[in-house]
């Protein structure tokens, strides 16, 4: 029985590490989520930011295209005037005069505003692109190191995995089967060494008995409390660290 509580301490052990490889497996989603919630938070604040500029550019065209419009019959009254004949056609020709040279301005004004508004917007809009650029490059790099660090990890879990089942081989089915069951519901620890009369997994009392018995090393015990088979470090004489996981 002690050469078969060492092997599963050599189990446990290489579980241990395979379980810390997958754990680390399992904060490579977690890692890029950040930069991935960055990159959806800048591109919808780019796109409506978007929406905003592309509307003043067209509302800044109008203006524009209303001014140039508004100029061109100004200059085709302009010319008008140069053949008037009459006191009355000349004064008609003034006043329609006035009253495109006061549109022509109010236009330009309106226009000019608009340009302020967009330059002011593009500027904002630049800002939120490069937010949303260095997040890209980050999630991308952060990938990149991710697959770097997810290879190492592979050839490791594999290597692991090579020892695990060498360590297994010969340990009777009942046993392993009991130790993967524990281990399962207990924090990956399917032992616990017992010694001064307590588990030291559960930290709880060993009914003397079962302690007497298991101080003999003839036999397979289990915790009453956390149910981990229990190795009396005594009996085993291992330098395997002692389980120390609660519960």
């Amino acid at each position: 029985m002690q050469e078969v509580l060492r092997k599963l301490e050599q189990v446990q052990e290489i579980d241990l590490q395979i379980n810390a490889i997958l754990a680390k497996k399992a904060e490579f989603p977690k890692r890029l989520a950040e930069y991935e919630a960055s990159i959806k938070a800048s591109t919808a604040k780019f796109e409506e930011k978007k929406k905003v500029v592309d509307e003043l550019e067209k509302n800044k065209r109008q203006q524009l295209g209303a001014l140039e419009l508004n100029e061109e019959r100004a200059k085709r009254s302009q010319e008008k005037s140069e053949q008037i004949k009459t006191n009355q056609e000349f004064q008609a020709i003034q006043k329609e005069l006035e009253s495109l040279k006061k549109n022509s301005a109010t236009i330009q004004d309106n226009a000019n505003k608009v340009g302020e508004e967009l330059a002011k917007q593009q500027k904002e809009l630049g800002a939120i692109e490069a937010v949303l650029t260095e997040a890209k490059t980050k999630l991308d790099s952060e990938s990149n190191k991710i697959a770097s660090e997810s290879g190492g990890l592979e050839n490791e879990l594999k290597r692991l995995q090579g020892l695990r089942v060498s360590a297994a081989d010969g340990i009777d089915k009942r046993y392993l089967a009991a130790y993967e069951k524990t281990r399962l519901n207990r924090s990956g620890l399917g032992l616990a060494n017992a010694t001064g009369g307590s588990c030291k997994g559960c930290n709880m009392r060993i009914p003397p008995q079962i302690y007497n018995e298991l101080q003999r090393g003839t036999e397979l015990f289990t915790c009453p409390s956390c149910r981990r088979i229990l190795v009396y470090k005594d009996a085993v004489r291992t330098n395997t660290p002692e389980a120390t996981a609660n519960g």
